[in-house]
């Protein structure tokens, strides 16, 4: 996937009306990274896990000390907010992640961004990462409660993207559904729910660790998986499973490709 479908992304709450103002960047703790703020909106920015600590200068959590930037940070999220308070504000943090520090300035010149995502491996190229079996079963537990959620959780929609593309891939004796994709920008994986859906009179298997994705000719088998591995006679059975990167490093895949489900029998 080349680096224009990655910078595509968008927030599900907000699909509707258009894109919103995201950024992502690679963490380098040589580099300050510029954050645009405005008065009329937060601006989130995520990190690939729990930040240790946050400093500022000119921004605070407390509005009564008259900061420039009011900072929103629940302690070992991975997420913080920020709104500017002053016009021309100018403040600037120091973000302690991983045993390293990363500098922002903050400032209120030019379009504000709405979210800001720091990656931890370069945007394009580099070694693939494999995800842990423990990151990849939190990963489709997030999808999980984004599924259950009528409502915008606090710092979900910056941490990921969904769809409901309701695509069907029809099998001899049953079809397979994609109800619901969700994008994790920082961990470049998608989490599928699948509805499989039986027309015999008899219990239908599959493999569940041979699901996969399929993009044009591209295929992205399942990282981790959480599915039955039968479908009940005349039936439903709900699948979930992760596809993570690609063969060479980031996949950059977003939840609004044309994908099929490929459902293999045992």
């Amino acid at each position: 996937m080349d680096l224009r479908r990655f910078l595509l992304t968008f927030l599900g709450t907000v699909a509707v009306v258009g894109a919103v103002p995201t950024q992502s960047y690679p963490l380098d703790d040589r580099s300050v990274y510029t954050v645009r703020l405005s008065h009329e909106a937060p601006t989130t920015c995520v990190f690939p896990a729990g930040v240790t600590a946050i400093i500022g200068a000119n921004a605070s959590t407390k509005i009564e000390d008259n900061p420039a930037v009011l900072l929103s940070h629940e302690a070992g999220s991975e997420y913080f907010s920020l709104r500017a308070l002053k016009d021309d504000a100018k403040a600037a943090l120091n973000i302690l992640f991983r045993g390293r520090v990363y500098a922002l300035s903050l400032t209120t010149d030019g379009e504000a961004d709405r979210s800001v995502v720091f990656l931890d491996e370069p945007l394009a190229g580099g070694g693939p990462r494999k995800l842990s079996a423990d990151s990849l079963r939190a990963l489709i537990d997030r999808a999980r409660q984004r599924d259950r959620a009528s409502f915008a959780l606090p710092g979900m929609d910056v941490t990921t993207d969904r769809a409901e593309p309701a695509t069907v891939t029809a099998y001899r004796n049953f079809t397979a559904t994609i109800e619901a994709v969700t994008r994790f920008e920082a961990e470049d994986a998608l989490v599928f729910r699948i509805k499989l859906e039986n027309a015999l009179s008899v219990a239908v298997p599959y493999d569940p660790q041979g699901l996969a994705i399929r993009l044009d000719r591209e295929f992205f088998p399942a990282a981790l998986a959480e599915a039955s591995g039968a479908i009940p006679a005349r039936g439903v059975s709900l699948a979930y499973f992760v596809i993570s990167g690609g063969p060479h490093g980031r996949a950059n895949l977003t939840v609004r490709e044309k994908f099929s489900v490929i459902v293999p029998r045992p």
